[in-house]
């Protein structure tokens, strides 16, 4: 079966666009700082969440797969 290498795998937001659509009286320095700020709060794990749910969904409805599960160690 071939494979299409061309598919989205990457996510890209852009902050100070996002701010200037949305608050348009914003001015550019406080677009620079609200962006910086954005940066520190940012947290890859509500990404990978977000990632994970979307697989088990996915699972779930059309493959038989699931997440490999840490295994814990009783000693």
């Amino acid at each position: 079966m071939p494979v299409n290498p061309d598919y989205d795998r990457e996510f890209s937001f852009n902050i100070d666009e996002y701010l200037v659509e949305n608050y348009p009286a914003m001015n550019m320095a406080t677009r620079r700082s609200v962006c910086s700020m954005s940066f520190d709060w940012f947290d890859t794990e509500h990404l990978e969440d977000v990632v994970d749910e979307v697989v088990s969904h996915y699972a779930k409805t059309k493959l038989n797969i699931s997440k490999k599960e840490i295994e814990e160690d009783d000693s």
